[in-house]
């Protein structure tokens, strides 16, 4: 979602280069990609570069050149996840595509508690319960509104309902009750409050 903001700022910068029409037609060719994109199982996917367990595994040489064509800035990896970035790139040579892989393999519990309204220690408790081994393994049952949650996103939504009096939420899709979660969730407002970012709730997907 980002990205597509970026992209945005950019055509509305280039004047008449663009006009209405072809703005249009990119940023619905960019949607269309995406909704592509969003159904892939990248948690299953079959990568070349890490293993099983997400573990990289990809030659030195792949690893440098992908840096030095994608222009990756040299200092600024400095862990896994960092690592991760050029790794998708290699093995997608596709910024949207690596993104939302790279979203979905470094998930965190806690992120799923922030939707849900759940400590971590519920959401570790929960994934226990249900043999769940990937944060986002989990936040897929909540976004598919899958009965084995049932319960965790009825309690969600009665948190919302004291929390905010809205009568939508009696009857709000789960996906949007779980957006809601993730915008009203205290612990977030509060951080937000003294300047913290976050990720956006877009970014379940």
């Amino acid at each position: 979602m980002k990205s597509l903001y970026i992209l945005i700022t950019i055509l509305l910068c280039s004047g008449s280069v663009f006009s209405q029409e072809q703005i249009q037609q990119i940023l619905q060719e960019k949607n269309k990609k995406n909704d592509s994109l969003v159904k892939i199982d990248f948690l299953g996917y079959k990568y070349k570069y890490l293993d099983e367990n997400f573990k990289i595994n990809i030659p030195k040489d792949i690893y440098e050149k992908t840096f030095t064509d994608y222009k990756f800035i040299p200092g600024r990896i400095k862990n896994y996840r960092d690592s991760l970035g050029v790794v998708l790139i290699a093995e997608f040579k596709d910024n949207d595509a690596a993104r939302i892989a790279g979203l979905r393999i470094n998930y965190t519990w806690k992120r799923v508690g922030y939707h849900t309204w759940m400590s971590e220690n519920e959401i570790l408790a929960l994934a226990k319960k249900l043999n769940i081994k990937m944060p986002y393994r989990l936040q897929e049952l909540f976004l598919n509104n899958d009965p084995k949650v049932k319960s965790e996103i009825q309690n969600l939504r009665d948190k919302l309902f004291l929390e905010l009096k809205k009568e939508e939420l009696k009857t709000m899709p789960t996906q949007e009750l779980l957006r809601y979660g993730f915008k009203y969730n205290p612990e977030l407002v509060e951080l937000r409050k003294k300047g913290h970012n976050h990720d956006s709730p877009q970014q379940n997907k």
